[in-house]
C-alpha cells in the first residue's frame, strides 16, 4: 500500500524529530548542558523573560519551567530580579556565566548544523528553511484557539 503524501510527511517528521532530539543530546553533552537547560539559556540570551514565558516557549507547565529555572539559578547561569512593572513578578536574566554557556551552546549547534548540511547548496538550505517555516506556521494556525 502506498502512503499518502500526508503519511509520508508524518513519517519523515517523526524520524527527523527523533534524530533532532538525539543531535541535541550530543550538543548538550558537548557543552555540559542538558537539552532543556540549553533551550532556556538560548531563550534568555535573546531577552529577559518571566517563568511563564519560558513555560509557554517550552510548551510545558509553569511548575516544570520553574524547576528548570531553579536549577539554572543554582548553577549560577540565571538570576531572578524584581520586575520593574510588577514587584510581585521575577524577571529572569542570564548571568555572565549564563551568557557564556548560551554562546557555547549556540556555537555547538551551528557547528553541528554546518556538518549536517555540508554537502547542500545554499538554495537547498533556504528551501528547507522555508518548508519547515511553512509547516510550523500551518501547525500554529491549526492549534490556535478559535476566535472569540
Amino acid at each position: 500500500m502506498t502512503d499518502t503524501p500526508a503519511a509520508e510527511l508524518l513519517h519523515a517528521v517523526e524520524g527527523f524529530q527523533r534524530r533532532l532530539r538525539e543531535s541535541a543530546g550530543f550538543v548538550a553533552r558537548d557543552t555540559e548542558c542538558t537539552r532543556s537547560a540549553a533551550t532556556v539559556v538560548r531563550l534568555l540570551n535573546r531577552e529577559p523573560r518571566h517563568v511563564g514565558d519560558i513555560a509557554s516557549a517550552l510548551r510545558v507547565d509553569t511548575s516544570v519551567a520553574s524547576r528548570q529555572v531553579s536549577l539554572l539559578v543554582d548553577a549560577g547561569l540565571v538570576e531572578r530580579t524584581v520586575d520593574a512593572d510588577d514587584r510581585r513578578v521575577r524577571t529572569l536574566r542570564l548571568t555572565d556565566s549564563g551568557r557564556a554557556r548560551a554562546a557555547a551552546v549556540e556555537r555547538a549547534l551551528i557547528r553541528h548544523t554546518d556538518r549536517v548540511v555540508a554537502d547542500w547548496t545554499p538554495d537547498e538550505v533556504r528551501d528547507t528553511v522555508r518548508a519547515i517555516d511553512r509547516l510550523s506556521t500551518a501547525l500554529d494556525a491549526l492549534d490556535a484557539p478559535p476566535p472569540a
